[in-house]
């Protein structure tokens, strides 16, 4: 081939390429235990901090970037966008608030990880998770959530149609 012909061709390929640091893959996972001396689902949620700013940028209508953006209006804006997006509701129907822990950043992994609380003081056992976090920004999103209560584990798994589960587990 002429050099200048696979050049060109070379060219056009990685320009038309996805760039490196795109992942095909959009996910999250949550850990979520229930504590039940305090009565409290604790949560860690992990998501890909560049899939998290660009929905929450959409959420919140302006560019938000983890670098960039004050560490409280970073805050504020993802319990809001977590409020809206990742549920919790008792047995009988009632919205349980989610309590704010805080977040950690692993630069190296690419990963944002946010903490909270629910308060449940019934128990996890038939509670409903409602989960669709980053889910408006990808349309491939699959979250799931890994719910235990003591010995007693489930794992929910939630697609762009399934975005609420009930933990149930098995005898």
């Amino acid at each position: 081939m002429i050099p200048w012909l696979r050049a060109t061709l070379l060219a056009g390929f990685l320009a038309a390429a996805p760039p490196l640091s795109a992942h095909a893959i959009h996910t999250s996972v949550a850990e979520a235990d229930y504590n039940a001396a305090t009565r409290r689902l604790e949560v860690s949620l992990r998501v890909f901090i560049d899939d998290f700013e660009a929905a929450l940028s959409v959420h919140a209508r302006r560019r938000l970037a983890l670098a960039t953006t004050p560490p409280a209006e970073f805050d504020a804006a993802t319990r809001e966008y977590l409020a809206a997006t990742f549920t919790v509701r008792t047995p009988d129907g009632q919205l349980a608030p989610l309590a704010w822990v805080g977040r950690e950043v692993r630069d190296a992994e690419n990963e944002l990880w946010f903490h909270f609380e629910v308060p449940l003081p019934g128990g996890i056992e038939g509670c409903r998770v409602h989960h669709r976090a980053l889910g408006e920004q990808f349309p491939t999103q699959i979250n799931s959530v890994r719910v235990r209560d003591g010995e007693r584990r489930v794992t929910l798994v939630f697609l762009a149609r399934q975005t609420e589960k009930t933990v149930r587990f098995r005898p």
